[in-house]
């Protein structure tokens, strides 16, 4: 047994399993360890349902070997290849083509058909979105520590909004794209992954692969949604994948301030701390694109240094020289990762209490909200309901102001 490397929300083993008379299975062993998701609702027992169901349908996923006594753990087959899509772009571009058929034969199930026992099913086109943003607002509410007000507007905001036409019911993957299926030589052997799987509106998919697919990798995806619809025979509704794709940037502040509020994850505290930052920034984008309001970025009276501008600097340094001294792979990048509080801390000392006056001025007059606590809290929700574009308008410069407070490592280039 192995454990490997990728993996954000469980923790995974490489499993070699030896058979009397020599046989070894090599299987996949993925294990309920205290991440983001574990005792909610998102959990391997989902997995291995629509893993069963999709693989009775013909759909490359990996098989299910066996599934703990109270979803503890899922073992899975181990198909062959690797999370990312090649080397060569030749084999990057036969991995995209691979995947976007293998997604349309997804959409392409009859749900009717499928064996899906736990997954709650539509009943209205509305219910398609609605019911997967219901289970993202109960995690949010059971399970994150000072959701960020933009997100509580967002996710009231998407619930009220839900198309009204969908193309077809599907059985949705949720964020799909690389490293969410596995592919070998431009041929995906199986997608991975599927704890965000439910029944749901194609465009749910359409909208994560270009978020965390196309858009990310530099590709042009017109090509490749006109192949997706000539073998799905559904339409691409743009419409619908802007909506849902405030609704992807909204799942994802939600599981990383998960990780937050249990104090990080695989990758540690501080990045989910930054990223969360990120999907902010990618929220208040998709709102405003949505609802077709604009603010511009807040300019904030900057102090360019302070009595303790130095002590942040030396601690940097400090870091730094850790990082490099450090002999174990794992402490390393753990001292890494702090520099990113240091960073934060730094800006905050310059300017945070500025921004922090100029966000509650900003709330009073703008939605008559004295501060922020638990009345603020429904004043938001109730404004998203209502699509009020003043809330909405507010929110967007309270997001760019906080945003500041990270802009020197949010200006760094993302790694893909």
């Amino acid at each position: 047994m192995e454990r490997t490397s990728s993996g954000g929300s469980r923790e995974s083993y490489f499993v070699d399993v030896a058979r009397p008379g020599g046989e070894v299975v090599e299987a996949l062993l993925r294990v309920e360890a205290g991440g983001s998701f574990t005792g909610t609702e998102i959990n391997v027992s989902k997995e291995a349902v629509v893993y069963r169901a999709l693989g009775s349908a013909g759909v490359r996923v990996p098989k299910v070997y066996g599934l703990a006594p109270g979803g503890a753990a899922v073992l899975l087959e181990r198909v062959a290849g690797r999370g990312d899509l090649g080397e060569t772009p030749e084999e990057q571009h036969d991995t995209w083509v691979d995947f976007v058929d293998v997604i349309a034969d997804m959409h392409n199930v009859d749900v009717e058909k499928a064996d899906l026992p736990g997954f709650p099913r539509p009943s209205t086109p509305e219910d398609h979105a609605r019911l997967d943003l219901q289970l993202w607002a109960r995690l949010a509410e059971e399970h994150v520590v000072g959701l960020d007000p933009l997100a509580r507007y967002a996710g009231a905001f998407l619930r009220a909004n839900a198309p009204t036409t969908v193309a077809r019911t599907c059985i949705v993957q949720g964020d799909t794209g690389p490293g969410n299926f596995v592919a070998d030589h431009g041929h995906v052997t199986a997608l991975c992954d599927m704890e965000f799987s439910h029944i749901g509106d194609p465009m749910d998919d359409i909208a994560w692969m270009l978020s965390r697919g196309f858009d990310r990798y530099g590709v042009d995806p017109a090509p490749f949604l006109e192949q997706y619809t000539a073998r799905s025979g559904i339409p691409i509704d743009w419409r619908s994948v802007h909506y849902y794709d405030i609704a992807v940037q909204y799942r994802c502040v939600i599981t990383t301030s998960l990780a937050v509020s249990r104090g990080g994850g695989a990758r540690g505290w501080p990045p989910y701390l930054l990223v969360t930052e990120r999907y902010l920034l990618a929220l208040a984008a998709g709102l405003s694109r949505y609802a077709g309001v604009e603010e511009a970025h807040p300019v904030v009276p900057d102090v360019a240094e302070t009595p303790r501008s130095a002590w942040y600097d030396a601690l940097m340094s400090s870091l730094r020289a850790a990082v490099k001294a450090l002999p174990d792979p794992e402490q390393a990048e753990d001292t890494r990762n702090h520099q990113i509080l240091v960073h934060y801390l730094r800006a905050y000392d310059r300017i945070g209490g500025t921004i922090d006056e100029l966000n509650l001025h900003d709330l009073h007059e703008s939605l008559g909200v004295v501060g922020e606590g638990s009345e603020f809290d429904k004043v938001v929700e109730d404004a998203g309901a209502a699509g009020d574009e003043s809330a909405l308008r507010f929110l967007l410069r309270r997001t760019y102001r906080n945003a500041l407070l990270w802009q020197s490592i949010l200006e760094r280039r993302r790694p893909t």
